[in-house]
């Protein structure tokens, strides 16, 4: 063996290092600016659904506020409450509860609004609970009225 082959067998293996070693940052330029744009994309799928979830949270057509409530028996409690609709001719659905004691919710009654035209109502609700309640309140209001929710047959009676 010489050494000049050893040597020049040296300098090629150097070399092609350095050939792979450029190959190596070509591929960790093009792995980094992958994971730049998939990052970008990113901020911009949360910028647009926040935009979205937002606009359409103030899209709700209702809005309720308790007035009173009274224990009718262990397992019954009715719940007056005030309804104001933005946009009457649209169907609303709100959510009033009975709580116990201990704050715990132990009733819960949904009910649809119809598009009557009405801008204001007062409604008392009849909330049906699975242990003796002390006090009632509201949950609040949507204009996405669930599908099993009847708009022709409220359950509530409107106060004159």
């Amino acid at each position: 063996m010489s050494t000049s082959d050893g040597g020049q067998s040296r300098r090629s293996a150097r070399y092609a290092e350095r050939t792979n070693h450029e190959s190596r940052e070509d591929s960790f330029n093009i792995t980094s600016k992958a994971i730049a744009l998939v990052f970008v994309a990113v901020i911009i799928a949360t910028i647009f659904y926040g935009f979205r979830y937002f606009q359409s949270r103030e899209q709700t057509n209702a809005e309720i506020s308790m007035v009173t409530q009274q224990i009718i028996s262990d397992d019954t409690t009715r719940v007056w409450a005030d309804i104001t609709r933005s946009r009457p001719e649209e169907a609303a659905y709100c959510i009033l509860v009975a709580y116990d004691y201990e704050k715990v919710e132990v009733g819960r009654r949904e009910i649809a609004l119809a598009p009557d035209g009405k801008e204001s109502i007062r409604v008392s609700v009849d909330v049906p609970t699975n242990a003796r309640a002390v006090a009632g309140g509201v949950y609040g209001c949507s204009s996405l009225v669930p599908p099993y929710l009847d708009t022709e047959n409220p359950q509530y009676n409107v106060e004159s």
